[in-house]
């Protein structure tokens, strides 16, 4: 009988093999993520991984004069904690909550276990790896080619295919920490958009009002990056093929 999964919010958790989510569900925490919330620093040993379902993680890459900008956004399409399963023991970003919500914990050695002996366990997050791993090497390519009003397209877009609605909660200081600029141009940007009609902001929330017109606007990196998720982490019958 196939098992009843609780958190198909998650993607990862959804593409489960039946047998190891029922292994793991016993294991499974609730945990709610406000904003800001560090959960981990760089050099940081995990004792878990998450799985989000509605919050948003940023991995950010911290430089030795305090600057710093985002590498990589985790949402409900994957998992935080990966570089632990790999075996590299400790990562060089911080993780923190970019957008409040809920996330699945599990227990490290849960999820290890699996994924040493599961080859099945072991595709699929290897999948979701170079999918990550696309991102990440996409975004670099932004911040080095593409103006910053596509580099906040591109970021808003990310961020609103990662949960409900059109308003995210975030400020422009946020914004200007994640993209690695200044404030102030981060703030020119966000006038841009909001002269145009394409989004609202009030007091740290950002309303997307023409979704058509950001994508109008955004580089191709959106685009790379979305359809190498779409590829990799499909529907589990799929998975077996690709």
């Amino acid at each position: 009988m196939p098992v009843q999964r609780q958190f198909q919010e998650n993607h990862i958790l959804a593409l489960l093999p039946g047998a190891t989510y029922a292994d793991w569900a016993p294991h499974f925490e609730i945990i709610n993520l406000p904003l800001g919330k560090v959960l981990y620093e760089p050099g940081a040993i995990l004792g878990h991984v998450y799985f989000p379902t509605t919050a948003i993680i940023s991995w950010i890459y911290v430089l030795s004069n305090g600057a710093s900008t985002e590498v990589v956004m985790t949402g409900r399409e994957g998992l935080v904690g990966m570089y632990q399963l790999m075996g590299g023991g400790k990562s060089h970003n911080r993780a923190m909550v970019q957008t409040a919500g809920q996330a699945v914990r599990l227990p490290l050695s849960v999820a290890l276990s699996s994924f040493t002996q599961n080859q099945q366990v072991q595709r699929l997050f290897l999948l979701y790896t170079q999918a990550m791993i696309t991102q990440m090497a996409q975004i670099g390519v932004c911040h080095r080619h593409h103006t910053l009003d596509q580099q906040l397209c591109r970021m808003l877009l990310l961020t609103l295919d990662r949960m409900d609605g059109n308003t995210i909660a975030m400020t422009h200081e946020l914004m200007s920490e994640l993209l690695g600029v200044r404030r102030e141009g981060v703030t020119l940007a966000a006038k841009r958009l909001m002269k145009n009609g394409v989004i609202h902001y009030s007091r740290g929330h950002i309303t997307v009002l023409d979704r058509a017109e950001l994508e109008n606007r955004v580089c191709e990196c959106y685009g790379v990056i979305q359809q190498e998720y779409e590829r990799l982490l499909q529907h589990p019958a799929k998975l077996q093929q690709c």
